[in-house]
C-alpha cells in the first residue's frame, strides 16, 4: 500500500502478468504509441528529478554517469557534494518510470515512458527527511545550469514529493517563485498529488492536492490502477490536472534488479516521460503546450464512477501517450497570424493555450485551430462540413482541456455540437424542431456538464440544452418564450461555480446556470438564472427597459463590488447606437460605458487585477476599438485601445485569471487577428 509521498517506502505488490506489455502500459497506450511513433523516444531531452538521488550504476539506467551515459551528472544536496548517488532507492525507482532501457520481468515486457531521454540526478534528501531548504537549492540549480545538460538543455523537471492538503493554488511557499521562473524558461515542471500520508492506504477523508503540485505552476498528478479506476489514497481535487498509471509499477530498484510498487510518486514521472518525447516531437512547446496536449488528449474518468471510498465526484483526464502524441503533431505551430474571418468565438484552457472555432464564408464550414503559448497557430482542422455550418458558433473548454463547440446548420436550421477525443471532432444534431438554434452559447461546469443556449425562431423561444457527461445525453427545456413573444434572438450563457464550506473534508460545490438575453417583443434586456444543485427553478429579471438590445456578453463574476457571482452584463442599446454596463447586488443597476458614437457592433467584457469591469467596444464610425473604465460609480472613461474592422473576444483563463483578446486587425484593411493580453 501507498506510504507517504515524500519520505518512506512502498511495500511490493504482486505483479500483473496479462500481456507483452503491463497493463498500465496498455491502458495509457505506451505499448502503441512505441510502435506507432518508433523514433520518438525522448532522445535530445533531459529531465531533472528531484529526489533520492538515482543509483546510476543500474545497467537499466546506463550503468554510470557522465556526458555519455544516461544520468548526464547532478549534485547531492544532502550531502553538499557532486555525486547524487541514490542510497533511499526511491529516485531510482522514479528515473525508471522515465527513462529505463527495456528490460523483462517475468516474461513482460517494460521500459521508460522516454527511454532514450538523459537524466540530471539531484539529490535533496532520504525517504525519511528531505528539507524544504534542499529542493529550494535543488530548484535555483535547475534554473542555474538548465544549459549545460544534454543538446537542449533540461526541458522538464520531476517532483516525486509533496506534503499537505490544498484546494486552491498556492504561491506563498519559499520556492513558489523558481516554479514561475521554470515555466517562464520553458521548462515543464510535474509533481505528484500525494498519497493523504496515510500508510494504512485508506480512502482519501478530504480533497486537495499536496505541494508542490498545488502551485498554479506545476503540473499535477494522480494515480490510477491499470483497470483505469482512481486509487482511494491518491489525492486529488480541482487542482488535479492529470491522472496516470499508480499501482503495481515495475521498476528498477537500488543496487540492482526490479521492484514493484505503487503511489502517486510514480504517476507523476509517467507525465514526466511523456512530456519529454512531446518535447521532442515538437522543440518549441511550452510547459502551457504540453500541459494542454497531456490534458486535452487524456481519456475522462469520473471520480466516482467505479471508486470505492471517498470521491470527489469530479472528471478528470488519465493519461493517453499515443493520443498525445498524435495532438502533438495537431498542435504543431505554423502560423504566426490567423485569418479568423468575421464569425468566430474564442476559450482559453487552463493551460493558457487559446482554442479558436471560426466559420468560412467561402465554402460553409465549421473550423478549428489552437494558439500555443508562443502564440503561434496550428494549422485549421475541419469540424463540420456536412452543409452551410457554423455561421452562428460558440466554444468552451472543460476542465480535461477538451472543445465543446454549439453551432448552428444554417441549411437545415439545426443546433449541433461538435467535440473532439482528443485527436477528431464529433459532431450530433441537439435539436431540429422547425428553425432552430441560432446565438447559441455554451460553458461547462466543473463535473464536465455542457450547458447550450440557443433561439428557436420558431416561436420565439430562449432554450436551453443540458449534457449530461456521464450519460452523453442532452436534456432540452424551454427557458422563456412560452407566452406570446419573442426572446432570445441575441443572448449569453456563463456557468458559475461557487466552493461552499467543506462538509467533511470534501469541498461543496454550487453550480449557477445564468442567461442574458434581448426580448425583441418589448426591446428590453432580460436575465434568467438557475441554481443547478438547489433545483429551485428559474429566476426571471427584466434588467433594463430598452427600445432594442444586441451583441450581448455576460459573466458571472466577483465584479468590483467582491460580492460572490454576481452578473455582469454589457450591451449595445441599438435605439441609442450606446454601449451599457449591468451589474446585479440584489437590484438591478445599469450604467452607460460610452454614447455619442455608432457604438457597440461588437463587444467584449474582461476584468482587470482588482475586479473593475473593462469593456472593449468598437467603434463604427472611426473604425477603431476603444476600451471603457469604470473609474468609480457610474462613472467611466474610454480611451482608443486599437485600430479595428470588425469583432472582438475576451477569452478568460477561469483558473488563472489570465485574459487574451483577439480582434480583427485593419492595416490596409487585411484580415489578421491582433492577440492583445489585457
Amino acid at each position: 500500500m501507498p506510504k507517504p509521498l515524500l519520505f518512506n517506502g512502498v511495500e511490493p505488490l504482486e505483479v500483473r502478468r496479462l500481456f507483452a506489455w503491463s497493463g498500465y502500459a496498455q491502458l495509457v497506450q505506451q505499448d502503441t504509441a512505441a510502435s506507432d511513433f518508433a523514433t520518438i523516444d525522448g532522445k535530445g531531452v533531459t529531465v531533472a528529478v528531484i529526489d533520492t538521488g538515482i543509483d546510476y550504476t543500474q545497467p537499466s539506467l546506463g550503468g554510470g554517469i557522465g556526458k555519455n551515459f544516461k544520468v548526464l551528472g547532478g549534485y547531492d544536496f544532502y550531502s553538499n557534494d557532486s555525486d547524487p548517488m541514490d542510497t533511499s532507492g526511491h529516485g531510482t525507482s522514479v528515473a525508471g518510470v522515465i527513462a529505463a532501457n527495456s528490460y523483462s520481468v517475468n516474461g513482460l515486457h517494460y521500459q521508460g515512458v522516454a527511454p532514450k531521454a538523459n537524466l540530471v540526478a539531484l539529490r535533496v534528501g532520504t525517504e525519511s527527511n528531505i528539507p524544504t531548504a534542499n529542493i529550494k537549492k535543488a530548484l535555483d540549480w535547475v534554473i542555474a545550469n538548465h544549459d549545460k545538460y544534454g543538446p537542449n538543455g533540461i526541458n522538464v523537471v520531476n517532483l516525486s514529493l509533496g506534503s499537505g492538503n490544498y484546494t486552491d493554488p498556492q504561491t506563498g511557499f519559499s520556492y513558489s517563485a523558481e516554479f514561475k521562473t521554470l515555466r517562464d524558461m520553458g521548462i515543464f515542471v510535474t509533481a505528484a498529488s500525494g498519497n493523504s500520508h496515510d500508510v494504512s492506504g485508506g480512502a482519501i477523508s478530504q480533497d486537495g492536492v499536496a505541494y508542490p503540485a498545488a502551485d498554479p505552476n506545476v503540473f499535477a498528478v494522480g494515480a490510477v490502477d491499470s483497470n483505469d479506476v482512481i486509487t482511494t489514497w491518491s489525492q486529488r481535487g480541482d487542482e488535479l490536472d492529470l491522472l496516470a498509471p499508480g499501482v503495481n509499477i515495475v521498476m528498477p530498484q537500488l543496487g540492482g534488479g526490479f521492484t514493484t510498487e505503487d503511489g502517486t510518486s510514480f504517476s507523476s514521472p509517467y507525465v514526466a516521460g511523456t512530456a519529454a518525447l512531446i518535447k521532442e516531437e515538437n522543440l518549441s512547446a511550452q510547459p502551457g503546450d504540453i500541459g494542454s496536449i497531456l490534458m486535452s488528449s487524456g481519456v475522462p474518468n469520473r471520480d466516482g464512477d467505479n471508486e470505492t471510498g471517498d470521491t470527489t465526484g469530479l472528471i478528470f483526464s488519465r493519461l493517453d501517450i499515443e493520443s498525445a502524441l498524435q495532438l502533438t503533431l495537431q498542435r504543431e505551430g505554423k502560423y504566426k497570424t490567423m485569418d479568423l474571418g468575421t464569425r468566430y468565438d474564442t476559450a482559453l484552457d487552463s493551460q493558457g493555450v487559446l482554442h479558436a472555432v471560426l466559420y468560412d464564408s467561402s465554402k460553409g464550414d465549421l473550423l478549428y485551430s489552437t494558439r500555443g503559448i508562443n502564440g503561434m497557430w496550428s494549422k485549421l482542422q475541419v469540424v463540420d462540413s456536412s452543409s452551410d455550418v457554423g455561421s452562428q458558433l460558440s466554444i468552451a473548454v472543460d476542465t480535461m482541456g477538451k472543445d465543446g463547440i454549439g453551432y448552428y446548420d444554417a441549411t437545415n436550421s439545426q443546433l449541433k455540437y461538435a467535440t473532439n477525443n482528443g485527436t477528431t471532432f464529433s459532431t450530433r444534431i441537439i435539436e431540429s424542431d422547425k428553425s432552430v438554434g441560432e446565438s447559441p452559447s455554451i460553458a461547462f461546469d466543473n463535473e464536465g456538464n455542457a450547458y447550450l443556449a440557443y433561439y428557436r425562431k420558431s416561436g420565439g423561444n430562449l432554450r436551453l440544452a443540458i449534457l449530461d457527461r456521464d450519460t452523453n445525453s442532452w436534456i432540452r427545456q424551454t427557458v422563456d418564450g412560452t407566452t406570446d413573444g419573442d426572446v432570445g434572438a441575441d443572448l449569453s450563457l456563463d456557468v458559475g461555480i461557487a466552493a461552499l464550506p467543506t462538509t467533511n473534508g470534501f469541498t461543496v460545490y454550487d453550480r449557477q446556470i445564468a442567461i442574458a438575453y434581448s426580448d425583441t417583443t418589448n426591446g428590453d434586456l432580460k436575465y434568467a438564472r438557475l441554481d443547478v444543485d438547489a433545483n429551485d427553478g428559474w429566476q426571471m429579471f427584466t434588467v433594463a427597459n430598452e427600445q432594442g438590445v444586441n451583441h450581448i456578453d455576460l459573466q458571472l463574476h466577483d465584479g468590483f463590488l467582491n460580492a460572490g457571482l454576481q452578473a455582469q452584463i454589457v450591451y449595445q442599446d441599438t435605439f441609442h447606437a450606446d454601449v451599457k454596463f449591468a451589474y446585479r447586488n440584489t437590484n438591478w443597476f445599469v450604467e452607460t460605458v460610452a454614447s455619442s458614437g455608432k457604438l457597440g457592433d461588437d463587444i467584449a467584457l474582461g476584468f482587470d487585477s482588482q475586479n473593475n469591469p473593462e469593456v472593449i467596444y468598437y467603434d463604427r464610425t472611426k473604425r477603431v476599438l476603444y476600451m471603457g473604465v469604470r473609474n468609480g460609480t457610474d462613472d467611466w472613461s474610454s480611451h482608443q485601445y486599437a485600430t479595428s474592422a470588425g469583432p472582438v473576444d475576451i477569452a478568460i483563463n477561469e483558473r488563472t485569471g489570465e485574459e487574451l483578446l483577439t480582434a480583427l486587425n485593419r492595416p490596409a484593411d487585411e484580415s489578421r487577428i491582433l492577440d492583445l493580453v489585457n
